[in-house]
């Protein structure tokens, strides 16, 4: 089935769209039990992979009927760059949580009372 490239304005890839790809091939292409993983609905998730992969272009997945059989060889390209996203996102997050913890402790020092010893 050929695709058309979309207009790079109508769609965007998101973080969600790359857990739930790596969710199902960490579940074993169990799109049921990948949903369960990521506290999402079975159709919600293969909403947004058909989504990503419509804005990509091409199928992630080789598909038997309403099964997933394998990863495409391009989706196995695509999974290698979601894990590496996903991980540096989590660095982002670790990052944004350390500078919290530095401004709230500067913040509690710079509003501590001043102790004087007479």
């Amino acid at each position: 089935m050929p695709f058309a490239a979309p207009a790079p304005w109508t769609t965007k890839m998101t973080l969600t769209q790359l857990r739930y790809l790596v969710a199902i091939a960490d579940s074993g292409l169990n799109i049921t039990h990948a949903a369960g993983r990521v506290y999402a609905t079975q159709p919600g998730l293969s909403k947004q992979i058909k989504r990503l992969e419509d804005e990509l272009g091409f199928l992630i997945f080789k598909r038997r009927g309403r099964s997933l059989e394998a990863l495409t060889a391009a989706g196995a390209q695509v999974l290698d760059h979601a894990r590496r996203v996903l991980t540096e996102a989590g660095h982002i997050r670790t990052l944004a949580l350390d500078h919290r913890r530095v401004r709230m402790a500067t913040h509690h020092a710079d509003s501590a009372p001043a102790v004087c010893n007479q």
